[in-house]
């Protein structure tokens, strides 16, 4: 335990405790006892080197495992600087995600992990189970009855010399102090970055419903001032642009037959690349996509593109719609995609 306490922090605990550093330790009172316990817990002591005596799974591969098995919308993974429990070294790594694959309804998934070996009974005697109830998981825009709800997934993993497991079984780990601290804070620093995902989400979402209602009022205004005043009907794209001044996506189906179009008011003009996923194969597409794939009979087209400022492009194909439409290769803030079938 007092493998990274050296001359200089031994002195500052006698300092703190009041007491020499040449009385004998068998000679130290009840009271003086005390007194280096607590100047002990307060001094800072450098956390053992993890690469010699811990194995952390990583954030990186955390995040990669759980992106690659659940296909989430938001996944984040931290790990904690090691610290010590009764003189063993211990490390806390956790990861939250949401959305994706993951169910809608109930108690979020919990994986829990110990020394990278994960634990499948007595959820509830742990104390990994223990301290995500304990975090107040509202304050992160997340509904919560004991555990939190939703499409949530909460992974921790405890790596340590000595993990103290309730039992001989290992399938729990118990209650110390410090190993909850450590827990507790990486998932608020993870809840944190949720609240952020979410509340972006939501003001994505409250944008793109209001640029699907203009990009379907407009054309029907139009329509009807047309047909009044028995003049050709006046392409509306530009109004639509302008108003949001951004890279308009959108996406429709009419008679059998898919458009996809795009109207840059960004003022972007470097190259991207339109992603559309769905059943259709696109096999007739003027243009021809740039890339297909097929997986579990869902296609994933790829166009590339450089659209000039206040240009427009499109594509056709025939089929059924639906799926996915992504731009990518500009900032989110540039540009707007809508779904005109939803």
């Amino acid at each position: 335990g007092f493998s990274r306490a050296g001359k200089k922090t031994a002195q500052e605990m006698c300092d703190r405790a009041g007491l020499k550093g040449t009385l004998e330790v068998q000679g130290l009172s009840v009271d003086q006892q005390k007194a280096l316990l607590a100047a002990m817990q307060e001094v800072s002591v450098p956390a053992p080197p993890t690469t010699q005596c811990l194995s952390p799974i990583g954030e990186e591969l955390i995040r990669r495992g759980l992106d690659k098995e659940f296909q989430m919308d938001f996944v984040s993974a931290r790990t904690r600087p090691s610290s010590v429990f009764s003189g063993h070294p211990f490390m806390v790594e956790a990861a939250i995600g949401y959305g994706g694959k993951l169910p809608a309804e109930g108690n979020a998934i919990i994986l829990r992990f110990a020394n990278r070996v994960p634990l499948m009974y007595q959820q509830g005697a742990c104390a990994i189970t223990e301290c995500i109830t304990n975090v107040n998981w509202k304050s992160y825009n997340l509904s919560q009855q004991g555990l939190p709800t939703g499409p949530v997934l909460i992974l921790v993993h405890v790596a340590s010399t000595n993990v103290p497991f309730t039992s001989e079984s290992k399938d729990a780990i118990a209650s110390i102090p410090e190993i909850e601290k450590e827990i507790v804070l990486a998932l608020q620093d993870l809840g944190r970055e949720l609240k952020t995902f979410l509340s972006r989400r939501d003001r994505s979402k409250l944008a793109e419903d209001r640029a699907r209602a203009v990009c379907a009022i407009i054309p029907e205004l139009s329509a009807k001032v047309s047909e009044i005043v028995e003049k050709p009907l006046v392409d509306t794209t530009p109004i639509e642009g302008k108003l949001m001044r951004k890279l308009i996506a959108k996406k429709s189906t009419r008679e059998g037959k898919v458009i996809i179009e795009l109207a840059n008011y960004s003022g972007f003009e470097g190259e991207i690349s339109a992603y559309d996923i769905s059943a259709d194969n696109a096999a007739d597409a003027e243009p021809k996509a740039d890339f297909v794939s097929e997986m579990d009979g869902q296609f994933t087209k790829v166009w590339k593109m450089t659209i000039p400022s206040k240009s427009t492009w499109q594509v056709t194909y025939s089929g059924k719609g639906g799926g996915i439409l992504d731009i990518r290769g500009i900032d989110d803030s540039k540009k707007m995609v809508v779904d005109l079938d939803v």
